[in-house]
């Protein structure tokens, strides 16, 4: 198909491989929230310049990277922001070379200069999930039972965290063959399908030979419907699990 000149695209000249190399390494070493903060300070007409010359690189070795970059950086914009910037970039057509490069050049040193005021402390769910671990674990529920009515999310996230599915395998004998007893087939056939060898070998070996028999029929009935909440089986027995340690009938740590 051609592309008529009204179409074309063309390099800004001030772009060459190194500048666009520079970027993309500066965006792969900054995490996104730093980016996003950078953002905050500059005016969405400039931004949204700067996002349509990032659009136009895509055929240069590093513009695919860049680009998959700036358009990250676009989606975790305030909807209002999105808006305005959306409606500066459908009515950005020409620009000044000069001026084109001054926004380039504003918008790398504000990036620069706000990762280095800025001390990225890790993931939040991450640094909570690290911090409730030195709880007892019947406070991390009644704590995260709180969280949850406030923020299910997050509650869900620093639950996996503290305790996950894959975690099973180190239980003691006795505590995986309370979890049996308590679990009917069809709920251990799901949670255990496609679920990682030593988690589903530790459960086995703790099972009676009528038990396992039971699990296997299920397993071998289980239509694609069923696998698909395979999840929220695993979810169950983990929930399952932190309320029995959390009485003390079995321990996880």
């Amino acid at each position: 198909m051609s592309v008529s000149n009204a179409d074309a695209q063309t390099t800004p000249p001030f772009l060459d491989e190194a500048a666009l190399q520079a970027l993309t390494v500066l965006l792969d070493e900054t995490h996104p929230q730093v980016v996003l903060a950078a953002f905050q300070g500059i005016d969405d007409s400039d931004a949204a310049l700067f996002f349509v010359m990032c659009g136009q690189l895509k055929d240069e070795s590093a513009g695919s990277t860049l680009a998959l970059h700036t358009g990250k950086i676009f989606a975790m914009l305030p909807f209002n922001q999105q808006v305005s910037i959306a409606e500066k970039v459908a009515a950005t057509e020409i620009v000044d070379a000069e001026r084109a490069a001054q926004v380039w050049d504003e918008l790398v040193v504000k990036i620069k200069e706000t990762l280095q005021k800025t001390t990225f402390l890790g993931a939040g769910t991450t640094n909570l999930a690290q911090l409730l671990s030195q709880m007892d674990i019947a406070d991390q529920n009644r704590l995260l039972e709180a969280l949850g009515e406030r923020q299910p999310e997050v509650a869900n996230s620093v639950s996996e965290k503290l305790f996950t599915f894959e975690d099973l395998r180190n239980l003691e004998d006795e505590a995986i063959q309370t979890i049996v007893q308590v679990l009917d087939a069809p709920t251990l056939a799901l949670a255990l399908h496609n679920a990682p060898v030593a988690v589903h070998d530790r459960f086995f070996e703790n099972m009676s030979a009528s038990q396992a028999e039971a699990v296997e029929a299920e397993s071998a009935q289980l239509t694609f419907e069923r696998t698909q909440i395979a999840d929220t089986a695993r979810e169950s027995v983990v929930s399952l699990v932190r309320s029995f340690a959390a009485k003390g009938l079995l321990q996880i740590g």
